[in-house]
């Protein structure tokens, strides 16, 4: 019996610390920045899994957030059988997550029948809460400076030391929306009676503080939402618990508005400079609106000319750039740096993986959440019906879900929905339990190749060492699919438009090229054309980075200025141009000629 509890607590100490620790990750390497973070979340799950396994209890019953999960890892294992697809390695690496995440569900729901729905809402919250409090300590650091002498020990910005603050996460969009959850959590503590009203009036507030200086301008529609959810909660409920949870709902909003208006007075107080998400959408001097929506309009029309099954997974960045040299795209502003995502999940969906999928996709989510809405209201419904609300709106207009620590926290609040999920049989429990031991040993054997691309990423500067990288690099592409996209992501950094360039080293650009068109890869496709006598296809390359990246056309004069390659010359007539284009607030390159 005791090793039975053991064992019990233990997965839930590893489910809880999926919330707290893969967004806390300080191990990033290019070219896989997340990949440690994203582990974590298979590890910790598949961790859990073996515990509940040997405690008895795993997979006896199906959640349909596990189904819906399994049901995804179908469409995008099978998707590439349907559309010419460059990377299917990728679709299966992403099927391989969705199948880790139906076993968090189903974890998930094994946890909740033995230790209850209200204790395993409870440490949920609290893990949420510790998360955002490290979190919020991480961003202290970059918001004072601290972090610039803390010998490395925590990220910060290096262009924008004391601005741009984001925690561990990596982006303050993402950050603000990760604290959102713990104040969520502080909600719902408080008013189940967990966390007294200093406790929490403090929590709220320090967390209200550090969501403006994120400067997240989505923050406001995240309130409406949540308050409007605490309403409706306490209209369904009607008790003493559910008026507590929307008074202690609305305050939490009403602190968090009222420090977005107020910040401005604060940080001349302390001497601190960033903007609120306020200020910086009143504002929006940085163009970033009026691209996010041409992307947005961009995937529609590329769901319009695929409507079935889309363009591939991982395919719109080319879509993207090919478009923007459209009239209607002309006026979008000079941000440089919103390409390879529409910014909104169902376009971006409709774009990759076409109306079927993306319908599948869609009406999986509603049939997994439906119970919040259908069945008898809880006070425990409330938590992850609000941080549900969080991340959909976030998806709206960014791309947290593209990350497995946000996808699995998703799943792990769809997974608490209150429906009793199917009752499997023995023949579908060894089968699955044989699936989560196979994902174990591949997550586990995954290492190797992480370490490895890892080492291939710099050049050594020593021809003959660095061929010997290349030729790996290119067996890696051409022959282990799941990381196939990598190598040749790596195998970037080995190009050079020279004289005695190799023809493989061509093939890797222009693939390179029509899968992320990146503005420095574009920029070697038109070098390595004008090299072969191409100059028509040379100018049409540059001018498809020039036409999403304009920005760039400054620091494309500074790479082209080589007098050992007279054939750059219209290359480089092409990029003045552009640069003289530019306002006069964009061109930071100097009186370049």
């Amino acid at each position: 019996m005791q090793l039975k509890s053991l064992l019990l607590g233990v997965a839930t100490l590893l489910w809880c610390l999926i919330a707290i620790l893969p967004f806390a990750s300080r191990i990033h390497y290019v070219p896989l920045p997340q990949w440690w973070g994203e582990m974590l979340v298979v590890w910790l799950t598949l961790g859990a899994g073996v515990l509940l396994t040997v405690h008895g209890t795993l997979f006896e019953r199906l959640p349909r957030a596990a189904l819906w999960c399994m049901l995804m890892a179908v469409c995008w294992a099978v998707h590439p059988l349907l559309v010419p697809t460059l990377f299917p390695g990728m679709n299966d690496a992403t099927a391989l997550a969705w199948g880790a995440l139906a076993v968090l569900a189903c974890v998930t729901v094994a946890l909740r029948d033995e230790v209850g729905t209200v204790r395993l809402t409870v440490l949920l919250a609290y893990a949420l809460i510790a998360g955002a409090l490290v979190q919020t300590a991480i961003g202290f650091t970059q918001l004072s400076g601290l972090a610039q002498h803390m010998s490395g020990l925590v990220f910060y910005d290096s262009e924008h030391p004391t601005t741009n603050i984001f925690g561990h996460i990596g982006q303050r969009n993402q950050y603000a929306h990760y604290l959102m959850w713990g104040l969520i959590g502080g909600v719902y503590l408080h008013a189940t009676g967990r966390l007294g009203r200093i406790g929490f009036a403090l929590l709220t507030l320090w967390l209200a503080l550090m969501v403006g200086w994120a400067g997240s301008r989505t923050t406001l529609l995240y309130v409406l939402a949540i308050a409007a959810l605490g309403v409706l909660w306490h209209l369904r409920l009607r008790n003493e618990v559910s008026r507590r949870l929307m008074l202690a709902m609305l305050f939490a909003c009403g602190l968090v508005v009222a420090v977005q208006f107020l910040l401005p007075v604060i940080n001349h107080l302390l001497g601190v400079g960033v903007a609120s998400g306020m200020q910086r959408l009143a504002a929006n001097g940085d163009d970033m609106g009026a691209r996010r929506f041409a992307e947005m309009h961009k995937a529609w029309l590329v769901f319009r000319a695929h409507p079935l099954f889309g363009v591939g997974w991982s395919q719109f960045a080319k879509q993207s750039v090919d478009l923007q040299q459209l009239p209607q795209f002309a006026g979008d502003g000079f941000n440089s740096g919103l390409f390879t995502n529409a910014h909104n999940l169902i376009l971006q969906l409709l774009a990759e993986m076409g109306g079927v999928v993306t319908a599948i996709v869609l009406l999986g989510f509603v049939w997994c959440i439906l119970p919040f809405f259908t069945r008898s209201a809880e006070a425990e419904g409330l938590l992850a019906v609000a941080c549900i609300a969080v991340t959909s709106i976030h998806s709206m207009l960014e791309y947290p879900l593209w990350y497995l620590y946000f996808l699995g926290m998703l799943v792990v609040f769809c997974a608490l929905a209150p429906a009793q999920g199917i009752r499997s049989v023995l023949l579908v429990r060894v089968p699955a339990l044989a699936a989560m031991l196979a994902l174990l040993g591949l997550s586990v054997q995954a290492i190797g190749h992480y370490n490895e691309l890892v080492g291939l990423y710099t050049p050594l500067d020593n021809p003959k060492q660095d061929a010997k990288r290349m030729a790996r690099l290119s067996e890696i592409v051409d022959h282990e699919p799941l990381y196939a996209f990598h190598a040749l992501y790596t195998l970037d950094n080995y190009l050079e438009a020279a004289p005695d360039t190799l023809p493989e080293k061509r093939r890797w650009i222009y693939l390179l090229a029509a899968i992320r068109p990146y503005p420095d890869v574009l920029l070697k496709k038109a070098e390595f054309e004008a090299g072969d006598k191409h100059p028509q296809q040379a100018l049409a390359s540059l001018r498809l980075a020039l036409a999403s990246f304009p920005t760039y056309a400054g620091e494309f004069m500074e790479q082209l200025d080589d007098d050992n390659h007279p054939e750059w010359a219209p290359l480089r007539k092409e990029c003045k141009a552009a640069y003289n284009r530019l306002p006069p607030a964009m061109r930071t390159r100097g009186d370049l000629d």
